[in-house]
């Protein structure tokens, strides 16, 4: 019965960290570029059990969180008409440097330009190669190979390129938090080129990329690990008796 208990316990446990990746989905569905997680659960390990029979098996003691991973599905395109936001069709992240100087990349077109005419996220990560809007120019134009334009005393002039990068296996990518990711070992080098050359995808003006995070799974996610958290609560409940019963009849 100690057996019942403790795979109960480790039940609950796995389906408690499953809810907690539920409600940070729950709470990034507004997100511009969010990238819903996916727990993985696993088996624990299995002792060996002799049955009544006389034959050998085994008797499994649980289960743990297994791995959390990133879904790195495209997100339904949302119109804005601002010219400084812009969303990646197809593979591909923004380059941006931080504070400390060190890459990152994102999915979050949700650009602006800083005091120095420099395009940077909202958080202040400048977009890497560095593009820079001359003082008076107007009608910004980014075009789907990332080029950059403006008007500038009656002429059109290219300022600046953006660029797209990729990687093997985007979902080894480390998620930092400000929708920002570095590579890992796991996500493979970056390969950073032009939008649409490759496996690149293209840049689009005027919209932001959504959270790929679908409320309804969502929602039903959280209601099946509640049931599965309440089944492992009720095993607790229906061992616990048990022992006292069985301490009942040596009395």
């Amino acid at each position: 019965m100690i057996d019942a208990l403790y795979s109960s316990a480790t039940g609950m446990l796995a389906q408690q960290t499953s809810m907690d990746v539920i409600a940070n989905n729950l709470s990034n569905a507004n997100t511009v570029g969010y990238k819903r997680d996916r727990m993985d659960q696993s088996d624990l390990a299995y002792m060996p059990f002799r049955l009544p029979s006389g034959k050998d098996g085994q008797l499994g003691l649980g289960s743990a969180p297994g791995r959390i991973d990133k879904e790195m599905g495209q997100g339904v395109f949302q119109d804005t008409g601002r010219p400084f936001d812009v969303a990646i069709q197809g593979e591909g992240y923004f380059q941006v440097t931080r504070a400390n100087g060190s890459l990152a990349y994102t999915r979050a077109g949700n650009l602006q330009v800083d005091a120095r005419g420099q395009l940077e996220l909202p958080s202040g990560e400048l977009v890497q190669p560095r593009i820079t809007l001359p003082a008076g120019a107007s009608e910004p134009s980014i075009g789907q190979d990332g080029t950059v334009s403006v008007t500038l005393n009656g002429t059109i002039q290219t300022v600046g390129k953006l660029t797209v990068t990729t990687f093997s296996n985007p979902p080894g990518l480390r998620a930092l938090g400000g929708n920002l990711f570095e590579p890992t070992a796991n996500s493979g080098t970056p390969q950073t080129g032009a939008p649409g050359t490759g496996n690149r995808g293209t840049v689009v003006q005027g919209v932001l990329e959504g959270s790929n995070v679908q409320l309804a799974n969502e929602m039903i996610s959280m209601v099946t690990t509640q049931r599965a958290f309440e089944a492992s609560s009720k095993v607790v409940s229906a061992t616990d008796e048990m022992w006292g019963m069985a301490n009942g009849m040596r009395r």
